[in-house]
């Protein structure tokens, strides 16, 4: 595939994305604001996720929203400290009773760059004048702490959690009002977090064992479409086409059809769009696992050939993702592009949000991808967004798009299940 070209031939103008955006923050800002603020009375926002973007140039949307987000460590000083100020208003305004929080991290502590979010994360909490305390399922199974060294060789200390009652305390005393959770939960709901009293964020029914990012996407598009029509812009500008194929089994070449077939219709959908605006490309796909995060289960097609003629390799890779779990469930989203880069890579922005609001906008870039490519892979990278543009407004316009994903994904619906 070739860079996105242009044509000035069409009937319609090809749109200029970012500058849209920051025409309506600059000219109806104050009812952007109050569109959100509906909302958040409808639905509070969860305290934290991060949002994956893809800006073609044409368009800006949302690709992953990751309600368990790592990498707060790659924030630079400003922004930790504008997340600081932000955790402080989310919780004066959504909490204001709360003074102690215990973050439930994942258990894989081999990790230095993740043990060096965690750091991170806690340091913020701090900031905005709150006590915290970190645990995870493995220490509250053992019932030691556990005291690791971050990427930096900062100690990161573990205290293992214990049920008392309705609520969850560490083994030491720490008895917390607010348990934030930062484990993905693709094995399921752990009976520590069982109907506890406590407020939970992000309920346990968010985890991967239930969420799907059909539904997710639905639920944003929606959401999308409703801004939208209230800004007299095109949906499709600020939102992805996708499909779902939920019993598929790669390995043994089970339901390929189904993925080929939604394959075929997203390419169909998508080609129309770029005729109505002259985008002279090649519409493509992701194909990838409807659960799940570590860019795991990815591959791009341009056709449901494409699909039938997978490699070995290919459907072996894409039969699994983290932990082992089978691949069963894929959603065909559409492939947006990116013209962002860094030195010369291609680069996606992802958006840290705390209450629905930005507090850091980064690039994930990859040096071993090109422009179309799944970016969260070997050779990925992360660079401050505000040391690679000269437009200072630019994260105003990723963090509009950022904030519609942060509060679809808090409109969400899934129940909690203990029995798996």
């Amino acid at each position: 595939m070739n860079n996105p070209t242009l044509s000035n031939e069409a009937e319609k103008p090809i749109p200029d994305i970012r500058k849209i955006i920051k025409d309506i923050i600059i000219s109806r800002g104050d009812e952007v604001d109050k569109w959100f603020e509906d909302i958040s009375e409808k639905t509070p926002p969860f305290f934290y996720n991060s949002v994956d973007l893809r800006n073609s140039g044409f368009k800006l949307a949302p690709v992953d929203t990751n309600l368990f987000p790592a990498g707060f460590n790659n924030l630079n000083e400003t922004e930790r400290k504008k997340a600081e100020k932000t955790t402080k208003e989310f919780f004066a305004k959504y909490h204001p009773k709360v003074k102690k929080i215990l973050i439930v991290a994942e258990d894989h502590t081999r990790n230095v760059y993740y043990l060096e979010n965690i750091a991170y994360l806690t340091s913020i909490i701090k900031g905005a004048g709150l006590q915290v305390c970190t645990t995870n399922l493995a220490t509250s199974e053992s019932g030691e702490d556990v005291t690791l060294k971050s990427a930096s060789d900062m100690d990161v200390i573990f205290k293992p959690a214990i049920r008392d009652g309705n609520r969850v305390k560490t083994k030491c005393g720490f008895d917390p009002d607010f348990i934030l959770v930062n484990n993905d939960l693709t094995d399921g709901a752990p009976e520590l977090l069982k109907d506890v009293e406590q407020i939970v964020s992000p309920p346990v029914g968010f985890g991967w064992y239930r969420r799907r990012k059909t539904s997710h996407f639905e639920t944003y598009n929606n959401m999308a479409r409703d801004f939208s029509n209230k800004f007299n812009i095109d949906p499709w500008l600020i939102t992805t086409y996708f499909q779902r194929c939920g019993v598929v089994d790669f390995k043994e070449r089970k339901g390929i059809e189904c993925v080929a077939l939604r394959v075929d219709k997203t390419i169909d959908k998508i080609k129309a769009k770029y005729d109505e605006y002259g985008i002279k490309e090649e519409p493509y796909v992701f194909i990838k696992s409807d659960r799940g995060t570590y860019g795991m289960g990815i591959m791009t097609a341009s056709s449901g050939d494409e699909v039938f003629e997978m490699s070995k390799k290919i459907r072996n890779k894409m039969n699994t993702i983290k932990g082992g779990i089978q691949n069963t469930e894929v959603i065909i989203q559409e492939g947006v592009p990116t013209i962002d880069e860094v030195e010369g890579h291609p680069a996606e922005p992802m958006i840290y949000m705390i209450g629905a609001k930005p507090a850091g906008c980064i690039y994930r870039l990859n040096t071993q991808k090109d422009s179309y490519g799944n970016l969260n892979a070997k050779g990925m990278g992360f660079a401050s967004i505000s040391s690679h543009t000269n437009d200072k407004q630019v994260c105003d316009s990723l963090g509009l798009i950022s904030r519609i994903a942060s509060h679809a994904a808090a409109w969400e619906c899934y129940e909690e299940i203990y029995s798996i």
